[in-house]
C-alpha cells in the first residue's frame, strides 16, 4: 500500500552561536551521549554523504520516557556550512525526511528544522500519523531543537575560533 507524507509544521529556534560552528556541533557524528542513551555511528562514507546510525531516546506524551531508544539508519547529506538533510533507510516509519536549515543573522544562527514522515496502511497509517505520531514527533523536534542549542550555545563559549558575536 502507498505511503501518504505527512508534513509537520517547522521548528525554529535562535542560537547565541556562529552558524559554522553551529553546523559542526551538529555534524559531529560518531558521538555518544551517556545521559540519555543517545548516540551516533558512522556506517559508510560517501563524500558530503554519510550513512549514519541513530540511537534516540523519544519522550511520549507528557514528558514521559520510553524505556527503548529507537534506532534507524539513515543518509545524511552535507550542504556545508547552511543545511544537513536526513533520509530514513531503515527505522520504525516508512518514511522520514528530515532537514536542518542554519542561517547566519548578524554573527548568531537561526536554526530552522523541518521534517516529513509517512506510516504504512495508505489512509489508515495517515489517520495514525495524523493522531498518535505527529504529536510525538513534533514534541521530539522541540525537545532536540532545545538540546542542540544547550550544547551549542556551551561549545560558543569555549570556542577560539568562532568568536562570539551575536548582537541579539
Amino acid at each position: 500500500m502507498a505511503i501518504i507524507p505527512i508534513r509537520i509544521e517547522p521548528e525554529e529556534i535562535h542560537i547565541r552561536a556562529d552558524r559554522r560552528l553551529a553546523f559542526e556541533v551538529v555534524s559531529a557524528f560518531g558521538a555518544t551521549r551517556e545521559n540519555n542513551g543517545a548516540s551516533t555511528r558512522v556506517l559508510q562514507e560517501d563524500g558530503n554523504r554519510l550513512l549514519v546510525e541513530f540511537h534516540t531516546p523519544v519522550k511520549m506524551f507528557f514528558g514521559i520516557t520510553m524505556a527503548r531508544v529507537y534506532c534507524t539508519v539513515e543518509w545524511v547529506t552535507l550542504h556545508k556550512p547552511d543545511q544537513i538533510d536526513f533520509s530514513l533507510v531503515e527505522g520504525p516509519l516508512q518514511l522520514l525526511e528530515d532537514r536542518f536549515l542554519l542561517e547566519d543573522v548578524e554573527g548568531c544562527t537561526d536554526f530552522r528544522y523541518e521534517s516529513t514522515f509517512g506510516v504504512r496502511w495508505s489512509i489508515f497509517g495517515w489517520i495514525l500519523g495524523k493522531v498518535w505520531f505527529e504529536r510525538c514527533l513534533k514534541q521530539h523536534m522541540r525537545d532536540h531543537l532545545t538540546e542542540l542549542r544547550e550544547t551549542i550555545e556551551a561549545r560558543a563559549k569555549r570556542s577560539r575560533i568562532y568568536a562570539l558575536e551575536c548582537k541579539h
